[in-house]
């Protein structure tokens, strides 16, 4: 269990999270501003691709290799593993928010929520969740950040971040 549960992986959840939050705002202030939900997908990916790969290089594995070909080796290798979950978001989102919302709002049973009550009226929650079709959104998108969380944690520390002996 110590090894499961240790500092590395304890950082890495924790930025997990914070990147998880640098996703959300980018995706849901893109969409605000756009009303566009694949543009909103791909400007917070971009973000939250490059915010991960800094904190995860300073803080989760405390890499010191910062020669400029070394950089570019592990952000390459890091853009690339990110990229099967940035398909994965994009096809999510084609699917359940821009093809078949109104199935998944409906299955989901979205369209039976009261949106007036205050968890998804107040100002702090109200373009992220303040509708069937928003609240739809948020779900699948959390849905694939969760995915993503634990793809890239083994993404990164079994290629990106390897510790070389």
């Amino acid at each position: 269990m110590n090894k499961i549960i240790n500092r590395e992986s304890m950082s890495y959840l924790i930025f997990g999270v914070l990147t998880t939050v640098v996703y959300f705002v980018t995706r849901f202030t893109v969409i605000a501003i756009t009303d566009n939900s694949m543009l909103g997908v791909v400007l917070a990916q971009v973000t939250a691709i490059l915010f991960a790969y800094i904190t995860n290089k300073i803080f989760v594995f405390k890499n010191k290799e910062w020669g400029f070909k070394q950089v570019l080796k592990q952000l390459f290798g890091f853009i690339v593993g990110r990229l099967f979950v940035f398909g994965l978001d994009v096809g999510i989102t084609f699917l359940t928010v821009e093809k078949f919302p109104d199935f998944f709002i409906h299955l989901l049973f979205l369209d039976k929520i009261n949106y007036e009550f205050v968890l998804f009226s107040s100002s702090l929650t109200k373009h992220f969740i303040g509708s069937s079709k928003l609240l739809n959104e948020f779900i699948f998108a959390l849905f694939v950040q969760v995915l993503a969380i634990v793809i890239n944690y083994i993404i990164s520390k079994k290629a990106v971040f390897k510790k070389t002996v």
